[in-house]
């Protein structure tokens, strides 16, 4: 699937991962609002995580990435895990682990002007 440019004004931010037996893969793409790639880049961690948690993973280095590019303004973060978005809707009826690391994205969000994780469907 062809990826989608972000609205005029925003940068979109694509990650995703693959997950090991004992270890997982992330990647991210920072896109402008014409398309023009700004950042790329990923990485391994030998961990034994769920899937989920590995999403969790890639969303907290696209923030890293965001923030070493220093952008402030309109992003949008992009993934195809519709657990880790429900998860960030409906973040007050999580009291796990996960729960709280993503609560901890969202009060990261507030460096941005705008921010929200949203899905997308790859195939």
């Amino acid at each position: 699937k062809k990826l989608d440019k972000p609205s005029k004004g925003f940068i979109k931010i694509n990650f995703d991962t693959i997950v090991g037996e004992n270890r997982i893969g992330y990647g991210t793409i920072v896109r402008d609002d014409e398309g023009f790639v700004l950042e790329g880049g990923g990485g391994f961690i030998e961990s034994r995580l769920l899937e989920e948690e590995a999403e969790s993973v890639a969303l907290e280095e696209s923030i890293k990435v965001a923030c070493k590019l220093n952008i402030k303004e309109h992003v949008l973060f992009v993934t195809d895990h519709v657990g880790l978005v429900n998860r960030l809707r409906n973040i007050a009826t999580y009291v796990t682990i996960i729960g709280t690391r993503i609560k901890d994205y969202t009060t990261t969000f507030n460096i941005f002007k705008y921010a929200n994780l949203i899905l997308t469907n790859w195939s």
